[in-house]
């Protein structure tokens, strides 16, 4: 038998003869064809994805996802979270960090002044105001609130507890909270809160347990203008600020807040940072703490607070000096 290429055709035909080996190989490749044709088939039946169902599956998932994204809308619409009843915004768009707070006399002024803070607003200097706080939030992505006095038996000074309280149960997302008097103006709005104040605040573990950020002025603490943390302890904090049971003879909350900070057996100075006032309050030139250069108005301050203008009648000539300052 002589070998080539094809030694084992040659040998298939020195022992059966050309007739015998074609029919030979026929039949192998029949046999073969016909294993092809059952595996095909058989993959068919294990490996519907691999078959032509694939898109149709691809589909199906489609249709889900899309589902279920209209479902989230259309509840929206339906049982609006909280953040979307107060602010009219779906609830995906309320992930602010910050939120800015103040509260004005008229609460039908409010309506007014937050959609189109061009008109005037019972008083114009809080008009500007107003205008000027919510500029600022657009400008760095804050959430700007206002809210009305609720509680017309104590003085307005203590308006900004339940203010506080309310909106942090409307915006438990925001981590801090900006209470900001109406009568206080951001004079140099160049100045970012997450950037300065608040830097060294997330990223320093010595800070971690602190939930309020205030200065002090010559007589203690100063409320006009202070940082607070959403949290359960601040919450709680000013839950027991605003008890009447407990602080009844108390005319104004800051008394309260820097007696519950001498109290040696309540630790809350722990939990406060105290920071110089001109961080987040600069007082004017004729404040009642003079003019210590600790507390006063300098060009470049972050916040100016024009308290006690309309009763000194020099409001207009204030607000023209920060005015300046910002062109």
């Amino acid at each position: 038998m002589m070998l080539n290429g094809d030694g084992l055709m040659v040998g298939y035909s020195f022992i059966y003869g050309e007739e015998e080996n074609n029919e030979v190989i026929g039949s192998l490749d029949s046999k073969i064809e016909r294993e092809r044709e059952n595996y095909i088939e058989c993959m068919k039946k294990r490996s519907p994805i691999q078959s032509k169902q694939r898109p149709e599956l691809f589909y199906c998932a489609l249709i889900f996802v899309v589902a279920v994204f209209i479902s989230f809308i259309l509840l929206d619409l339906i049982y609006p979270f909280p953040e979307s009843v107060i602010s009219g915004d779906p609830w995906w768009k309320h992930n602010h960090r910050i939120t800015i707070v103040t509260v004005i006399n008229n609460v039908n002024d409010i309506d007014i002044a937050m959609v189109d803070t061009e008109k005037e607003v019972n008083n114009n200097n809080i008009s500007t105001s107003i205008r000027n706080k919510k500029n600022y939030s657009e400008k760095y992505g804050y959430k700007f609130v206002i809210k009305g006095i609720e509680d017309w038996d104590r003085e307005p000074s203590w308006a900004n507890i339940p203010a506080l309280l309310k909106t942090m149960n409307e915006y438990p997302n925001s981590d801090w909270l900006w209470w900001i008097d109406s009568n206080l103006f951001i004079s140099n709005p160049s100045i970012s809160l997450t950037s300065t104040i608040l830097h060294d605040i997330t990223l320093s573990p010595e800070y971690d347990n602190k939930e309020i950020i205030i200065g002090n002025d010559c007589f203690g603490i100063n409320t006009a203008s202070f940082l607070i943390h959403n949290s359960h302890w601040s919450r709680k904090f000013l839950k027991t600020v605003y008890n009447p049971r407990l602080f009844k003879d108390f005319k104004y909350e800051e008394t309260v807040m820097q007696a519950l900070i001498d109290f040696e057996d309540i630790e809350v100075g722990s939990r406060i940072l105290f920071v110089p006032l001109r961080t987040l309050n600069s007082l004017p030139l004729n404040s009642s703490c003079g003019n210590d250069y600790r507390y006063k108005w300098h060009k470049g301050d972050f916040v100016v607070n024009l308290a006690g203008c309309e009763v000194q009648k020099d409001c207009e000539n204030r607000f023209k000096e920060v005015m300046d300052c910002l062109k």
